[in-house]
């Protein structure tokens, strides 16, 4: 029998001696260790996995060299005449557009004075005869 079993079966003589000697675990030991190895390993792998990212990633953006520019050739240069022109000949027919809107906007204003005017006329006219 052993000394934890003698005391709880009532075998107390020399029982308080016996306590003394026997190991009693009342909680089971911290893992403490454990949990550090664990958590050191997390650690580790992390900084491992972050290590290999910047790795593949490249390291460097390449550097952008700015040539001088090429002096024009003569296609370019006739080219960029035409777009020139081009231009000119754009805003040159925008304003004439411009111009016959105010036109047409002038000649309806002068349209509906002069209906106006007429139907003023008629009516006056209308009133005469009666």
């Amino acid at each position: 029998m052993s000394q934890a079993l003698a005391v709880t079966a009532g075998f107390w003589r020399g029982a308080m001696h016996d306590l003394t000697r026997v190991r009693l675990t009342l909680a089971p030991r911290p893992r403490r260790a454990r949990s550090i190895v664990l958590v050191a390993t997390l650690a580790a792998a992390a900084f491992a996995g972050g290590a290999a990212v910047r790795e593949l990633l490249p390291q460097e953006t390449p550097a952008v060299v700015a040539h001088e520019p090429t002096p024009p050739t003569p296609e370019l240069q006739q080219l960029r005449e035409q777009l020139d022109q081009a231009t000119m000949n754009l805003r040159l027919a925008e304003s004439r557009g411009q111009e016959l809107e105010r036109q047409i906007d002038t000649l309806n204003q002068k349209l509906t004075e002069s209906q106006d005017e007429l139907s003023f006329f008629r009516k006056a006219r209308e009133g005469r005869k009666h």
